[in-house]
Parts: structure tokens; C-alpha cells; sequence
């Protein structure tokens, strides 16, 4: 990590370092090592090409993406969850480029590409003092001309979000606000000064399983916006 994100992540307590601790804390994976089922309908119909994974987590939707004739790349703010996607990517024998990085101040290695062709934001958490606003703006920043932003949020929260908030502490929680793929466009609009058109906005139903077993049926909202070319 370089001194600048050091600096950076000192303006936001705990997340950074929460995050770690969550992935550090424990042996054995925090998710199923299944790819996200909106990002795998959404775009299993794109032309592959060069793709960037922001808050990668354990390398499950990267590697898929590779797999499916994507060149990809994760970021992802712990150490220990980058790690682990880079076995589980070697495991399945698929080459992928994962990084520690905080999307407010990492920048593209190979700038000179043009950027992304498509950018996948799932879940992204909202740490405070920036707002979603902000935090989609940036992610947004990387999207080549012709590209695409793929956001997958919470529509709602499960009914067990706000006891996993509380075990979590500090730095983990999720944004409690429900998303909505039109909102979230608004917010993009607002965040980034290039110019972006819809090409899929929906909300859709998925099963969820709680930490303690908990079953229930959650809406997630799914946004493809393409930035329209310069």
C-alpha cells in the first residue's frame, strides 16, 4: 500500500483495519465462493474485455469473469481477502491480477489502456466521512469511454443486518438506506462529470441465508449505466 492510501484511509477510523481483522479473524472463508447471481445474469450477455472488480473480497466474481474470457482485476482494502482470491484464482488455474487498494486513491497500473470496459462495484460499503455519492464517483472514474458501471446493491437489508452491524463494529457496517438502481444512477450523475445512459436498471429477488441460519427473500438493485463516449 502506498504512503498515499496509508494517508487516506487515517481520515476514515477503523475500516481498514476492521476489515482485515474480519478476514484475519477466522481460517476458513467468510463467503461461499459463489459469483454474485446479478452480476453473472448481467453480464454473461457483454462482449468480454478488460474488467475491474472493486471490494473483490475472496476473488469469486473475478474469477469467474476470467474464466469467462474477461482479463480482470480485483482491489480490495484487506490484505488477507486478496490472498485468498489469489489462491482460490491459482487453485482453479486462472490468471487475475488482485491488489490491496482503497478505489478513493488507487490508480489503473497500466493507465495508458484507456481505462475499464466494465467496472463491478457489488455491495459496496459507504464509509463515512464520503458519501455514496463520492464513493461511486470514483469508482465511476475508471470506466474507459464505451464502458460500463455495474452496481449491485441492497434494494432492503435482511432482517438480521442490524445485530451483524453491531458484531462487526466499527467500519463494517452497511449503508441502511435502501438503494434503488434509479437512485443510484442520480448519484452517479452527480458524482461523475462524464456523461452516462442506462442500459439495465432493476430490482431483483434472490434467496439469502442469514449467519445464524435465517432464510429470506431480498430484493437487490442492479445497475448497468454506460458511459457514453467522449
Amino acid at each position: 500500500m502506498t504512503e498515499s492510501e496509508q494517508t487516506a484511509n487515517q481520515a476514515v477510523p477503523g475500516s481498514v483495519a476492521a476489515w482485515e481483522e474480519r478476514y484475519s479473524g477466522t481460517e476458513e472463508s467468510i463467503w461461499s465462493g459463489n459469483p454474485n447471481e446479478s452480476l453473472v445474469a448481467t453480464v454473461s450477455d457483454l462482449a468480454p474485455g478488460r474488467v475491474l472488480d472493486v471490494g473483490c473480497g475472496e476473488g469469486a466474481d473475478v474469477i469467474w469473469l476470467v474464466e469467462h474470457g474477461w482479463e480482470a482485476t480485483g482491489i480490495d482494502l484487506s490484505q488477507t481477502a486478496v490472498d485468498r482470491a489469489a489462491e482460490a484464482a491459482s487453485a482453479r488455474g486462472v490468471t487475475a491480477n488482485f491488489e490491496v487498494g482503497d478505489i478513493s486513491t488507487w490508480n489503473d497500473p497500466e493507465p495508458h489502456r484507456g481505462g475499464f470496459d466494465l467496472v463491478v462495484g457489488c455491495f459496496l460499503h459507504t464509509r463515512l466521512p464520503d458519501t455514496r455519492e463520492e464513493l461511486v464517483g470514483k469508482v465511476a472514474e475508471h470506466v474507459a469511454p464505451g464502458g460500463g458501471l455495474l452496481l449491485v446493491s441492497h434494494a432492503e437489508m435482511p432482517p438480521w443486518a442490524e445485530n451483524l452491524d453491531e458484531e462487526l463494529g466499527e467500519g463494517l457496517g452497511h449503508h441502511h438506506e435502501p438503494v434503488s438502481p434509479n437512485g443510484d444512477f442520480a448519484l452517479l450523475i452527480g458524482g461523475s462529470p462524464k456523461r452516462w445512459e442506462i442500459e439495465l436498471a432493476e430490482l431483483r429477488t434472490r434467496e439469502a441465508e442469514g449467519p445464524d441460519g435465517e432464510l429470506a427473500e431480498l430484493d437487490d438493485s442492479v445497475l448497468l449505466a454506460r458511459r457514453i463516449t467522449d
